[in-house]
């Protein structure tokens, strides 16, 4: 196995799952090439002019952009045909990517959205080579527990089947999702034994060279925030699916309640930020503060000059019991922190005890959340943190789970039947 294809439409660089997993297999000897949008989801912004951009962005690594339209805001019709464009351009410059990087010996095709998979079909039939389907988003399930929409709407109907017909197709099938073979099962054409779980990791060994170094610094006024406040930190996107209203609901009960021991701050960037500043500002909600986006190794050093570590997730179990893996979980464990995570199914903060976890939209169980870690001995709270890291430092390391990846490629590369007509 020497040369993997990772097809990823929301793709990115450090600390996105592809990225730290194709470091981690170039460094076994692997070249990987990762086929992304120059479309960024978060920014909403094009980040490359070009219609192709190709970049060798370490030994054994190389990304290709594709400018993929149009550019879009939110869920709507925008949004699926820029997910088509992804498919139209990877076929069109599919002879071109040959040419530049000679053809994969196995190809992986990521959701979210699944023409990806339609894609990384037919580059594994045209070079008889294995095709895995990696989940890390069930569509369109998504669209019918997360927006309401019906099972009989039109995207529905075509996700659904290009959902079974890459099922059927698949050497194997990769989910982040713990529990997700709950879903799968319900297919008869997928057997138990093809399904793997590889969670969405964390480079340790990064993250605690950054932190050993100390050369990596924050923007002044968060740094001063931090440093003189107690203070409960998020760090992400600002959209639907975080919930920060809930987390600001919480806020507001400590406010109401004189709960001011405690300060909040919100790191990130997304489609709800105006709407967070009005409320923080409607509200007067003194102990809120609203802080840009920041990098990747600043996020590690925000969240170790935090005292706790705060999440929360709508009352979803359809979606949530399948299994939750979300990057800033590990994030936040690895912070040696406490944190507070309000979720109603199981979730790794629970499991490692790494944490409280409270339910869903329940402001006053936030605040009491906080409020208890606030008055733990010091001790206590460290040792709390120390759970959490070492749940991701023994099951969530990137480098253990690009192993178990590669095992899983060599596995579907000696098992196919190279001659075999697949559907």
């Amino acid at each position: 196995m020497k040369r993997l294809w990772i097809l990823n439409h929301h793709s990115g660089l450090e600390g996105d799952r592809h990225y730290e997993l194709a470091k981690e297999m170039a460094a076994a000897g692997m070249e990987v090439v990762v086929f992304l949008s120059a479309f960024d989801h978060q920014t909403e912004t094009c980040i490359c002019e070009k219609t192709v951009t190709i970049r060798k962005v370490q030994k054994g690594v190389s990304y290709v952009w594709l400018r993929t339209t149009p550019a879009y805001h939110g869920n709507g019709i925008a949004r699926i045909l820029n997910m088509i464009s992804y498919y139209q351009l990877m076929r069109k410059y599919e002879k071109t990517f040959y040419k530049k990087f000679q053809a994969p010996d196995a190809v992986i095709g990521s959701s979210v959205h699944p023409f990806v998979w339609e894609n990384a079909w037919h580059i594994a039939q045209k070079n008889r080579i294995p095709f895995i389907c990696e989940i890390r988003d069930f569509w369109p399930l998504s669209f019918t527990e997360i927006y309401g929409w019906s099972r009989f709407h039109p995207v529905c109907l075509l996700f659904s089947l290009l959902e079974r017909r890459a099922y059927r197709r698949a050497d194997a099938i990769v989910t982040s999702m713990e529990f997700g073979y709950r879903y799968l099962e319900q297919f008869p054409y997928v057997r138990k034994e093809r399904i793997y779980w590889i969670p969405n990791g964390y480079h340790t060994a990064r993250i605690d060279q950054v932190l050993q170094d100390a050369d990596v610094s924050l923007p002044e006024e968060l740094e001063h925030y931090l440093q003189k406040n107690w203070c409960a930190v998020y760090t992400g996107s600002f959209v639907d699916s975080e919930r920060l209203p809930d987390m600001l609901d919480a806020a507001s009960y400590m406010q109401k309640h004189e709960m001011g021991e405690i300060k909040f701050a919100f790191i990130g960037d997304g489609h709800l930020r105006q709407e967070l500043e009005a409320r923080v500002e409607q509200e007067k909600l003194k102990n809120v503060r609203i802080f840009p986006r920041i990098e990747k190794s600043q996020v590690a050093v925000a969240l170790s000059k935090a005292k706790v570590c705060i999440a929360a997730l709508k009352d979803d179990r359809v979606l949530n019991d399948l299994g939750l893996s979300l990057n800033k979980l590990n994030d936040y464990l690895y912070s040696g922190n406490p944190t507070v995570f309000a979720c109603n199914s199981v979730n790794v903060v629970g499991e490692s005890g790494g944490g409280i976890v409270v339910p869903c939209s329940d402001p006053q169980a936030y605040a009491e959340a906080l409020m208890k870690i606030f008055h733990m001995p010091e001790s206590q709270r460290r040792e709390m943190g120390e759970r959490g890291k070492k749940m991701i430092r023994e099951k969530y390391n990137y480098a253990l789970l690009a192993g178990k990846y590669m095992q899983i490629l060599t596995d579907c590369a000696e098992g196919t039947l190279l001659n075999k007509e697949r559907p």
